[in-house]
């Protein structure tokens, strides 16, 4: 069982390749790799700005995906940190506004620990803005969670292809960033 510390440092990445290439991610009504840029480096500053190191890990360069996500997993374990976020935006099918979110969630690996704890902080601070909670959720076959020599998490920030999801975020980017690092500051409090 893994022993919970207060979190000092940590990596962040926007989770795919710059826009306009290979394993970029999907769009809609935002686009995923521009905005999880966005949200990396805000996320950046304000954990600077609370004493909490963090280390940049978006990959720019990418050949293909399986690429991203080795240069990604390298970048992070050749980090002195204590936990790995990467920053995604979910996509299903397109939907009209409908006034209903589709939400946030966090991937984790296994629920247990920092991983369950900070992940249901971070959905709680970021469904506070507008959007369904969609809570925490196991996931044994993504890349990221499962080569990373720390404890990971993926923040799927809210839908790009939900209409709805889409003009909440817009109005509300900087706030979802501080409610990442808001999250994390409050689960720091709880140790």
């Amino acid at each position: 069982m893994e022993k919970s510390k207060k979190l000092t440092k940590v990596t962040v990445h926007a989770g795919h390749n710059k826009s306009g290439r290979i394993g970029a991610g999907t769009s809609a009504y935002l686009n995923e790799s521009t905005e999880a840029r966005k949200i990396c480096r805000k996320v950046i500053r304000l954990l600077r700005k609370n004493k909490i190191k963090a280390y940049n890990c978006t990959v720019n360069n990418g050949k293909s995906q399986l690429d991203i996500l080795q240069k990604i997993c390298r970048k992070c374990n050749a980090k002195n940190r204590q936990l790995d976020i990467s920053i995604h935006f979910n996509a299903s099918s397109l939907s009209p506004a409908d006034n209903y979110t589709k939400g946030t969630e966090v991937l984790v690996q296994n629920p247990a620990g920092i991983r369950g704890n900070l992940g249901n902080e971070i959905c709680k601070q970021i469904s506070n803005i507008g959007f369904q909670n969609r809570g925490v959720k196991s996931n044994t076959r993504l890349y990221f969670l499962n080569h990373t020599n720390k404890p990971a998490i993926l923040i799927e920030v809210c839908f790009v292809d939900d209409e709805d999801d889409a003009k909440l975020y817009k109005k509300h980017r900087k706030d979802v960033a501080a409610a990442i690092v808001k999250a994390i500051i409050n689960y720091n409090q709880t140790l």
